[in-house]
């Protein structure tokens, strides 16, 4: 008799334990309250210079993002990128047209503005802390420092000069939200800079002016705070 009540005891504990350890298992998802994040990153650039190859070499990239969450899945974004790099200076040989590199460089401070969507791909939720997405913009990019007096020098033709944007800019990416806390995140992120280089005229053989649409893949790593 005392064996059964001590097993019916036992069984009783167990049954009753069962509703506690059901409560401690914990879902990998997490809702992200936060519909405001601000942050700043740096990466590197990699180019494609146009053919010629007068546009901007690769270099290191840095920026600022700001994201506004519309609803559910979909959120706005806002982000200026600065890249301080350097661009061959290219001249024409005037009887085969041909361009020929100078040996020289010029610096370009190349300054991307863009906004757009951005498509999270848990929606307003993290996995484990990460919240990946996609991301598709659109802005202007220029060159901030213009043309230098050597390069004005070795280039005398003005239809052979080159000189960057402003232009359009169309940028297409992925990326990650790794959650460190409720507000902090490191962004780690891969996202194509399609930009338009303007081709001089002096520099193409039909001597007309030429268009070129180059990617240049940039890779990021940076933090988020939400809010």
């Amino acid at each position: 008799m005392r064996y059964a009540l001590l097993g019916t005891l036992l069984f009783c504990t167990l049954f009753a334990a069962l509703p506690a350890q059901a409560q401690q298992i914990t879902s990998p998802y997490r809702f992200i309250e936060e519909s405001h994040s601000i942050g700043a990153y740096g990466g590197y650039l990699l180019t494609s210079p146009g053919t010629p190859e007068v546009g901007p070499q690769s270099a290191p990239i840095f920026g600022v993002r700001y994201n506004l969450r519309f609803t559910g899945p979909l959120s706005g974004e806002a982000a200026i990128s600065f890249s301080p790099t350097r661009r061959q200076i290219i001249t024409s040989d005037t009887l085969i047209l041909q361009p020929e590199p100078t040996g020289e460089t010029a610096e370009m401070a190349l300054l991307i503005a863009e906004a757009g969507l951005r498509l999270h791909l848990t929606g307003p939720r993290a996995w484990n802390g990460f919240a990946p997405f996609v991301v598709a913009t659109g802005g202007l990019a220029a060159d901030l420092t213009g043309r230098g007096a050597a390069e004005e020098e070795q280039v005398p033709a003005e239809a052979q000069r080159f000189r960057y944007g402003p232009g359009l800019a169309v940028g297409a990416g992925v990326g990650t939200d790794l959650f460190l806390s409720q507000r902090l995140s490191l962004r780690f992120e891969v996202r194509d800079h399609i930009l338009r280089i303007s081709i001089p005229a002096g520099l193409r053989e039909d001597l007309r002016a030429e268009n070129q649409w180059t990617n240049n893949i940039g890779i990021s790593l940076g933090t988020a705070l939400h809010f």
